[in-house]
């Protein structure tokens, strides 16, 4: 993949140190999208969106990561959602290395995001976009909460909103809740009655943004619908959930937010309250790329590019 410069390069927030000099390639997998970043000799030199990836879901992803990774870059750091041991990422970082030419690191995107978020220092980042999780550090231990995909959890992303809105759509119908104006946005949105709907939904139910589309249509109706307001409110009580279910196990760490469901006001401010959040120094592309190159990150990519996480006692 070639990458088409910035119009101008970007100097790393204050707080972050930068790497040594080097071309490192920050990659940031999502399930809307994946984010990609080159540092050049500690600058921010180009940005590309890539298609959505994840560990559990995609085919191919070795070759997908290593056409990522253009010659000439020193080394390269992945955020990858879906990973799930140790394992798991020392297997695809031998994979993506040997096929890239070039040192890669790959572990969970938890690891990257909070690398971005706090510059390695200590903290907790709770990160909201098609899914949802939380990863801490206290210096010393490291833990992580939610992050278990659409199908099991992913409380407050972007996916559960959009599920909540057309259930409360479909209540609306029954006669047993929900509201008539997030009913007539999702039909408004989806082009179609609600019965075609759910038969497109369930036809492919993998298809994640057959949802995650109704999210903003639902965050859109808050100010006015108090049923909106109050499924935005949950959410963000859930990810506010998942910050303090670190906090339990590593102190009262300070907490940052990320990701395309906190841009939202409504649910970001409910959740900074809740929290007592703040936003990130940098995003997890960032976050990754320091991972590549950058000495506070040797520690992760020393541990087969993946952290032993206080877990209550599990160890991933």
């Amino acid at each position: 993949m070639s990458y088409t410069p910035l119009a101008r390069q970007e100097d790393l927030p204050p707080g972050i140190s930068a790497p040594p000099a080097g071309r490192f390639l920050g990659i940031d997998a999502g399930g809307s999208s994946t984010r990609v970043v080159l540092l050049t000799d500690g600058r921010l030199t180009s940005r590309v969106t890539a298609p959505p990836m994840n560990a559990l879901l995609s085919a191919d992803l070795e070759e997908r990561l290593a056409d990522l990774i253009a010659p000439g870059v020193t080394a390269a750091g992945v955020g990858m959602p879906g990973i799930r041991s140790a394992e798991s990422a020392a297997r695809l970082t031998k994979a993506v290395s040997d096929k890239a030419g070039c040192p890669v690191y790959v572990t969970g995107d938890g690891e990257t995001a909070w690398l971005g978020a706090f510059g390695g220092e200590p903290g907790i980042v709770v990160f909201a976009g098609t899914g949802s999780g939380a990863t801490g550090c206290d210096g010393q231990r490291w833990a992580r909460s939610g992050g278990h995909g659409f199908l099991l959890g992913d409380e407050g992303g972007a996916y559960w909103i959009g599920r909540s809105a057309v259930s409360a759509a479909l209540r609306w119908e029954d006669g047993s809740g929900g509201s008539a104006a997030i009913r007539q946005a999702v039909i408004d949105a989806a082009g179609c009655q609600l019965a075609e709907l759910v038969s497109k939904i369930h036809a492919q139910p993998a298809e994640r943004s057959s949802l995650t589309r109704f999210a903003p249509v639902l965050t859109a109706l808050a100010a006015d619908d108090p049923v909106a307001l109050s499924i935005a409110h949950q959410a963000a009580r859930h990810l506010a959930d998942l910050a303090e279910a670190l906090r339990r196990r590593l102190g009262p760490l300070p907490v940052c937010g990320m990701g395309g469901v906190l841009s939202s006001p409504v649910i970001w401010d409910r959740f900074a309250e809740l929290a007592g959040a703040v936003r990130p120094l940098a995003p997890p592309e960032t976050g990754a790329a320091l991972m590549a190159g950058s000495p506070q990150a040797e520690f992760i990519r020393a541990g087969n590019n993946t952290l032993t996480l206080d877990s209550g006692g599990i160890s991933d």
